[in-house]
């Protein structure tokens, strides 16, 4: 089998690529830095480190890092299109999906015809599958730094409160997919969920009361009503 490539992980550290650049870069704002500082490859997913930088004060430490993958990014882009205060502004697009698998097919075809073709053969095919995977995988990674980027160097975005979430929340935001919880968000619609419940049990229970209060009166009213044409039928006997 291959020796050198394990196409099932592959690290990325800045030692061997150069960071992506988005043109709205402004390189005399250092007030927020965030670059992709290392990546790492395991079968279908991708889990990329992103380091930031920042003297901004809504931030609580100057520097940290936090282990995002591709779900994640394209959670944080959906938060800028669904605020409508950022109605007018061209939002950046999400970086594309990882996809290794034509690489990662011809790697396995290569491995099975290994048998057939002589040492050199194998091993100039192997190089050059190897340069095609190390490259995709490098614009892959480059394409999620210039989208942070570029969000990070907007004089608007870059204060966006799911964006801080983003850079600065070390666990795993629990996003994989629409139809999964999304934790930030899942938390305030559960906490305006919350709320709406109680005001809406207090409403209740005060319609409740009032009707049990009309109904309390109807009753008593009624009783009274009762006595009284009873009374007045044993009256209109007597006169009889």
């Amino acid at each position: 089998m291959m020796e050198g490539l394990d196409d099932s992980t592959v690290i990325l550290n800045d030692e061997n690529r150069k960071p992506g650049r988005s043109e709205t870069v402004d390189l005399t704002d250092n007030s927020l830095m965030v670059d992709i500082s290392d990546a790492l490859s395991e079968k279908d997913k991708v889990k990329f480190t992103v380091h930031t930088k920042t003297t901004l004060p809504e931030f609580q430490k100057p520097e940290f890092l936090v282990v995002r993958q591709h779900e994640e990014f394209v959670w944080l882009h959906d938060r800028f299109e669904e605020n409508e205060e950022y109605g007018g502004y061209i939002i950046p697009p999400a970086p594309p999906r990882p996809d290794f698998d034509a690489s990662r097919e011809k790697l396995q075809k290569l491995g099975e015809g290994e048998g057939t073709m002589t040492k050199e053969e194998f091993n100039k095919m192997k190089q050059e599958l190897e340069a095609e995977y190390l490259a995709t995988f490098k614009k892959t990674v480059a394409m999620h730094e210039v989208f942070l980027c570029r969000l990070a160097n907007h004089p608007v975005f870059r204060n966006d409160h799911n964006f801080r979430v983003f850079l600065e929340y070390d666990q795993d935001l629990c996003v994989r997919g629409k139809n999964k919880m999304e934790v930030i968000g899942g938390f305030m619609k559960s906490f305006t969920k919350t709320t709406d419940e109680f005001l809406l049990s207090a409403t209740v229970k005060d319609v409740n009361d009032f009707f049990e209060q009309e109904k309390n009166f109807l009753i008593d009213y009624h009783n009274h009503l009762k006595d009284a044409t009873v009374k007045a039928d044993k009256m209109t006997k007597r006169h009889k």
